[in-house]
């Protein structure tokens, strides 16, 4: 059990995080302003980096924060009995994530800040958010790195697109069952040695 100081840090970091999410749906991610994130909070930006040193740290602990709680929406899909299926959930959990979370796409994805790179704190919490698509992805079958990469693409596409072009609908979101199915399918029927072939990605 902490301290209670550890208790007020965690509290006050969480806060901090909080309002940095709010500022960058407004703004957008490159735009994010560690003036008016402590402004938001109460606090001048010098005492902000006792917390967070830096923007890079601070875009550190969003890109963690955000697979963290990416990682606990899967964590609460129901248990995988048909495979498949486990694919389509997991598929539809993470575009859903995306689309209501668009500026943690934005940073998680596709490298909107630039020069952002995650620690390797950060992104050994991404790994461990992909992990549990990579099991369920091997569960059904697909272990090829293309296959893979070709239903992640699909999945981040979809997000993207409903992001950008609907984002007051679901289109594109309600298409992901289908795809996710129809590219499984195409999957399954290749050779099982190029299913299972080793490559780069």
């Amino acid at each position: 059990m902490g301290s209670r100081q550890d208790v007020r840090r965690a509290r006050a970091e969480r806060e901090i995080l909080d309002a940095a999410w709010a500022e960058m749906a407004l703004t957008g991610v490159a735009a994010l302003s560690v003036r008016e994130v402590a402004r938001s909070v109460g606090i001048r930006q010098q005492s902000l980096t006792y917390y967070f040193p830096t923007k890079q740290s601070l875009l550190d602990a969003l890109f963690a924060d955000a697979f963290s709680e990416l990682r606990r929406e899967f964590d609460r899909l129901p248990p995988v009995k048909d495979p498949i299926k486990g694919v389509v959930d997991i598929a539809i959990a993470f575009v859903d994530f995306c689309v209501a979370r668009p500026a943690a796409y934005h940073l998680m994805f596709q490298g909107t800040v630039p020069g952002f790179h995650p620690s390797d704190h950060g992104h050994a919490v991404a790994l461990s958010a992909l992990e549990k698509l990579l099991v369920r992805l091997a569960a059904a079958g697909v272990t090829a790195p293309a296959d893979r990469a070709l239903v992640r693409s699909l999945m981040s596409g979809l997000a993207a697109e409903q992001i950008a072009n609907d984002p007051d609908g679901r289109l594109f979101v309600d298409q992901t069952g289908r795809g996710i199915r129809a590219v499984l399918a195409e999957i399954s029927r290749k050779p099982s040695g190029s299913r299972t072939k080793r490559g780069r990605g």
